[in-house]
């Protein structure tokens, strides 16, 4: 009767950290709002001579994510600007962290390499909003570290 998920052992979105590394300088991403990352397989699919079905074959995989980051800091402007002046992008990576205290599965931690941000915000004016001042942007990570994972929820160990 035990070996089920308890609702309190399921981790909310807002419990956790972020933090960004640019070209070494590790520091809390107090900017993101929102951060939805995945890895997509690349999927080759081919119907063979006297097979009647298509099969499949993963042949690489890649790393999309999408973002919601408040406009409060110059620094990923800066980043922009790096490589509009001087043509250098520097190495970016996010470390992200779930972990909700109320649950018993303890934490995740992942590191995501190489990330590239496909916006940036520059200006936002709007006189009939009320809202935060925030900004959506696809991104990409060519690698990941899996640093920490869940653990089996105490009642079913």
């Amino acid at each position: 009767m035990g070996n089920y998920t308890k609702i309190s052992d399921l981790v909310t979105g807002n419990e956790g950290s972020a933090y960004i590394t640019v070209d070494g300088q590790n520091r809390y991403f107090f900017e993101v709002s929102k951060i939805d990352a995945n890895i997509e397989f690349k999927v080759a699919t081919r119907r063979l001579f006297g097979r009647r079905m298509v099969q499949h074959k993963v042949v690489g995989a890649e790393g999309k994510g999408t973002i919601t980051m408040y406009n409060v800091s110059p620094a990923a402007l800066a980043i922009y600007n790096q490589y509009i002046k001087n043509g250098k992008v520097p190495q970016i990576s996010v470390q992200t962290t779930n972990e909700d205290t109320g649950s018993t599965i303890g934490r995740r931690t992942v590191v995501m390499r190489d990330v590239i941000l496909a916006k940036v915000p520059v200006a936002y004016l709007d006189d009939s909003s009320e809202d935060l001042n925030t900004t959506d942007s696809d991104f990409t990570f060519d690698d990941l570290d899996d640093l920490e994972s869940y653990k089996l929820p105490e009642n079913m160990r």
